[in-house]
């Protein structure tokens, strides 16, 4: 009796192809590729002959076998078309000589992971850096006009910028079973929830996907503005709940503040432990693959040395902290710069993948983009 023949492995299935868009329709899967197809033919796959007389199927005799496998390593190769998981890049403004303009927002967190760059704390051999300091919104602006080499952007922002940019694996903020707190003067009641105004750090933010994943059936009324006006407008009646995710995070029930939920907490519970992606850093797609790897190691030992001079690096983040007291800073950077910070790793990336998936899947998002970091884009750009 014959061998029964062996089946071939299932092939992965690509993945999607990274678009403003989705498709109206899927495409059909590409051809399997002859390399494939030829490890399945077997000599009893040779075609077979009808008898002309008795009308049977004859065996195929061994000359015909020979010509089928021939016939097969001879077919010309059909290439698949390369997945592509980057948009085009488009023309961008020219980088400008002399140092490297590394942007970061204006919580305390942000400063505390630059302190080194920023006093010559670390070797970056003949890298000089420019910091420049801003709200999380003007710095998205300035990155879709590619003004900053490297920017802290919120992850909710990437996919707009993402023909431009890539992420970076360090530097980044991930909030680890806690993260943007949605607080209010008064509980909210069940029937305020539908129609409820929200002021929001932005409405393509991390945070705010978040707050529209928590809720994702009510139709919410987002209010964007600046990050260090909202407990006040919440304060002062202005609008019914604000979505913090500044240092008044640690500090609002010192303004009778009361709250609604920790996103942070709730998204870690819902998904068996992963942190919430909120805060990243992207660095310009045209520079250079070896120095965008020496910008990033830059950056990662900045927050490495920070790490380990914490004192020396709360000192200096004083500067920016406002009316804060430096427990009220030391409590928030340890909310959001931590081993994350220093590399994503797999899960910090899993993270973001899921946000963008739960985004599609809940219809806030018009696809699940996949998160593309420096070194990625070689597999299919």
């Amino acid at each position: 009796m014959a061998a029964k023949k062996k089946a071939a492995p299932k092939k992965k299935a690509a993945p999607k192809k990274a678009s403003a868009k989705k498709a109206a329709t899927k495409k059909a899967a590409p051809e399997e590729a002859p390399e494939a197809a030829a490890e399945t033919v077997a000599p009893a796959e040779a075609p077979a002959a009808a008898s002309p007389s008795t009308g049977e199927v004859a065996s195929p005799t061994p000359e015909e076998v020979v010509a089928a496998v021939l016939a097969a390593a001879a077919a010309p190769d059909v290439e698949e078309e390369p997945v592509e998981i980057l948009p085009p890049m488009p023309k961008m403004p020219k980088r400008k000589a002399g140092p490297i303009t590394l942007a970061y927002g204006s919580a305390a967190d942000q400063a505390f992971m630059v302190f080194a760059l920023a006093n010559e704390m670390v070797d970056t051999e003949d890298r000089t850096y420019k910091l420049v300091r801003s709200e999380m919104q003007e710095l998205e602006a300035a990155s879709a006009k590619v003004k900053h080499d490297v920017s802290a952007i919120s992850f909710g922002a990437y996919p707009a910028l993402r023909a431009r940019y890539l992420l970076l694996a360090c530097g980044g903020a991930y909030g680890d079973h806690q993260g943007p707190v949605l607080v209010a003067r008064t509980p909210i009641r069940a029937g305020e929830v539908e129609g409820l105004e929200v002021a929001v750090p932005g409405e393509d933010s991390s945070a705010a996907m978040a707050l529209r994943l928590w809720l994702p059936r009510a139709e919410l009324k987002l209010k964007a503005m600046p990050v260090r006006e909202i407990a006040l407008r919440v304060r002062a009646g202005h609008v019914r709940a604000g979505l913090l995710t500044n240092e008044d995070i640690v500090t609002y029930r010192n303004h009778n503040l009361t709250r609604v939920v920790d996103l942070g907490q709730w998204w870690g519970d819902r998904t068996e432990g992963l942190p919430l992606a909120l805060g990243a850093n992207i660095i310009r797609r045209d520079i250079p693959e070896e120095e965008r790897s020496k910008i990033a190691l830059d950056i990662k030992r900045s927050i490495a040395y920070a790490l380990g001079h914490r004192e020396e690096a709360l000192d200096w983040a004083l500067q920016h902290a406002g009316k804060n007291t430096r427990e009220t800073l030391d409590r928030y950077i340890g909310r959001y710069v931590n081993d994350l910070s220093l590399d994503c790793g797999e899960r910090g990336r899993q993270a973001v993948r899921l946000l963008y998936q739960e985004g599609e899947r809940h219809g806030f998002l018009p696809e699940a983009y996949e998160p593309v970091y420096h070194g990625d884009e070689a597999a299919g750009a």
